[in-house]
């Protein structure tokens, strides 16, 4: 009866699914918005981690202050699912950047779900608006005998906006428009009409005119 326990609790550990992923997120052109690299592992220990972060065009990975080590970093672990002896190391590759968790002594992350990874995002100024997708690549999560998980790949969706905003002018709401060296184009507007193709503020905000 214990016997058969063990093996039925090994078959469910053997069954539980282990993977990475990463929550969708929304970000403006010219914002840093930092995310988590989350890690869920059900009944399994994991004690290494490698994937591949692919990020669509006009995003990117951008350094930021590790206070722990007092360095600039493109990713930390997160200090709440780390255990002791856990080291880290980013790297460019094709596309993306690797992620390696790897342990010396074989020590594990605590608890079963959460974010494992930190990293900041920074999108281009001239990031185009829409709906973008990126995606955890060549993922191998490895338990502590060795034992290797290679979930398949993780999309993640992102929603990209210019950070320009639309204004409404009428008779009832005129506006003062001014270039974005401040200098005055147009006092008591009612209307865009008949401006260059540009960008602009209006009412303290960034414009564009097509």
């Amino acid at each position: 009866m214990i016997l058969a326990a063990v093996c039925l609790l090994s078959a469910m550990n053997s069954m539980a699914q282990v993977t990475l992923s990463i929550s969708d997120f929304s970000i403006k052109g010219g914002e840093e918005k930092a995310i988590e690299i989350e890690l869920e592992n059900p009944g399994v220990e994991i004690t290494g981690v490698q994937c591949d972060l692919i990020l669509p065009a006009g995003l990117s990975l951008t350094t930021f202050l590790n206070e722990d080590e007092d360095e600039n970093v493109l990713g930390e672990l997160i200090s709440n699912r780390k255990k002791g002896d856990l080291g880290l190391t980013v790297s460019e590759v094709s596309g993306g950047y690797r992620f390696i968790v790897f342990s010396m002594n074989n020590k594990t992350f605590k608890g079963t779900s959460g974010g494992i990874i930190k990293v900041v995002v920074k999108a281009a100024s001239t990031i185009s608006a829409g709906n973008l997708t990126g995606t955890l690549a060549d993922i191998v999560l490895t338990e502590p005998d060795q034992t290797q998980h290679k979930p398949a790949n993780f999309t993640f969706n992102i929603t990209a906006t210019t950070g320009i905003n639309e204004v409404e002018l009428s008779n009832d709401k005129p506006a003062t428009i001014y270039d974005l060296k401040g200098n005055t184009i147009r006092k008591n507007a009612t209307s865009t009409e008949g401006l260059s193709k540009g960008v602009y503020i209006i009412d303290n905000k960034k414009v564009i005119v097509k």
